[in-house]
């Protein structure tokens, strides 16, 4: 039995039905691979963020051409685009759940018809209000079984490099961004909106192939186990009540940019064409931003956290200098300054959340977060026009983006105060095997900082892995660190 491979004890384990759930579920769990097949998965899911979030991203060129085409009010025009992102939250609790059930490749694959669908529907209306069905609630509805099905198996096969691994994946939005905002204008303004849709739902339906390559990591039993094992109240969880709480007040302005930029800048008498490649130079910023801060945030001494919240008020304080732009190139500083630090926050809201609510319960805890962030998220960009159509002025907009914005860094400070919850640190003390305690450091061992041994026996059955943890100390803030576990 001591010759036997880490493997081999998990397959023998898994035939046992008569063993404790909880005993199940701890040999089941295995190390992320970090790698291998887990890059191609990456790539998947760079298609899906491609055509799912590059899409929602280029609302404000959508938005400009059904306001020529129904020449509708503002306010009711960017409920369209408003409800379709909104809808790709709501569903997300859906998405995650199904996804743990019944495995991310079926559920990415109906997603990408169910979205097809919806766009292919779109083409037919002939006035606004049949869109708010088609593409507001049937394209979201594809696009969240899509997008957060994909976020969660990449946190099934990174841990160590997660970080990055949902940088390169959130690229794919920012490269759909660049190719969705242009290509629609030219679409739009050669065919009309109704072919324009029908074009857009053929791409869609090749998100399927993503689904094909999402290969799960663990069985069906396993699942099942895990499922069992997780039924706790994820809400007894203070430091994830206080990080819904401050995405949710965010979410209040989060697309105002995306939706309203666009014809603001028109308004300053920038021709349409210029004005549509905004999007594209707030793509760039995603891009660099998300990829540049996945590689920092990976590092054991970079705090994610407080990344987070430099970024949030950044977005804040240019959201609020826009206004005073007089000139086209201003304003595009702005758009890649929005994208850069965008792209910073995208990519740690999976990585942070699954910090936080423990590895057991990121796909339960993610799916809730997206879920609750849809609502305050309907409701930002029409309020932005109605802003507008009250006050014929866009910077009333942008300056309450901007002190909403503020008002949600400030809360999500207080994380840096609550501790880290006991089931959460319970979690991760399961994970490991009791590790030697020493009270003298050797160069032979590896230490948390905390005065623990965390090298193993030499055992060739266990597998050594990253662990990131936030530890509070007495100075009571978060710091992150790197803790070298055993499975």
């Amino acid at each position: 039995m001591s010759d036997m491979t880490s493997k081999e004890r998990c397959d023998e384990v898994s035939e046992e039905d008569d063993q404790p759930a909880a005993t199940v579920n701890q040999v089941h769990h295995k190390p992320p691979p970090d790698g291998g097949w887990g890059w191609v998965v990456c790539l998947g899911a760079w298609m899906v963020n491609f055509l799912t979030v590059g899409q929602q991203n280029a609302a404000g060129v959508v938005y400009s051409a059904l306001l020529n085409e129904y020449s509708t009010k503002r306010g009711e025009t960017a409920w369209v685009a408003s409800l379709a992102s909104s809808m790709m939250y709501l569903f997300a609790a859906v998405g995650t759940s199904l996804a743990e059930r019944f495995g991310s490749r079926l559920v990415v694959i109906i997603g990408s018809f169910v979205s097809a669908s919806g766009l292919l529907a779109s083409s037919f209306a002939t006035t606004l209000t049949p869109l708010y069905g088609s593409y507001g609630i049937i394209w979201g509805l594809g696009a969240s079984l899509g997008l957060f099905p994909s976020l969660v198996i990449l946190t099934k096969y990174f841990r160590r490099r997660l970080a990055l691994a949902s940088g390169m994946a959130l690229a794919g939005a920012a490269c759909g961004t660049l190719v969705y905002g242009p290509v629609i204008q030219l679409l739009v303004s050669k065919y009309g909106i109704s072919v324009t849709f029908r074009i857009l739902a053929a791409v869609q339906s090749l998100m399927f192939l993503s689904g094909l390559i999402f290969r799960p990591v663990e069985s069906h039993k396993a699942r099942r186990d895990r499922e069992r094992e997780k039924n706790g109240n994820i809400f007894k969880n203070k430091a994830y009540v206080i990080w819904v709480a401050s995405l949710c007040v965010f979410m209040l302005v989060f697309l105002v940019p995306f939706v309203h930029l666009v014809r603001f800048t028109e308004d300053k008498g920038i021709n349409t064409t210029k004005a549509s490649l905004l999007t594209g130079y707030m793509a760039f910023g995603v891009l660099m931003g998300s990829i540049a801060f996945g590689i920092a945030c990976d590092h054991p001494r970079f705090n994610r956290l407080k990344v987070c919240q430099l970024s949030l008020l950044l977005i804040a304080i240019s959201s609020s200098l826009v206004t005073m732009a007089n000139k086209y190139v201003w304003i595009c500083v702005y758009a890649f300054t929005f994208g850069v630090f965008d792209g910073c926050y995208e990519m740690l809201v999976p990585v942070i959340t699954r910090d936080i609510a423990g590895s057991q319960r990121v796909a339960h805890a993610i799916g809730l977060l997206y879920c609750m962030m849809a609502f305050p998220k309907t409701l930002g960009p029409p309020i932005a026009g109605w802003l507008f159509d009250l006050s014929n002025d866009y910077s009333v907009s942008f300056y309450v983006t901007s002190a909403v914005t503020i008002i949600a860094t400030a809360v999500m400070f207080l994380l840096n105060w609550v501790p880290l919850h006991k089931d959460r640190m319970e979690m991760e003390e399961n994970e490991m095997h009791s590790p030697k305690i020493t009270d003298e450091p050797s160069h032979e061992s590896v230490y948390d900082g905390l005065g623990i041994n965390l090298t193993p026996e030499s055992d060739d059955s266990v597998t050594r892995r990253w662990l990131p943890i936030y530890w509070v100390e007495s100075r009571g803030e978060y710091e992150y660190r790197e803790k070298l576990t055993v499975l």
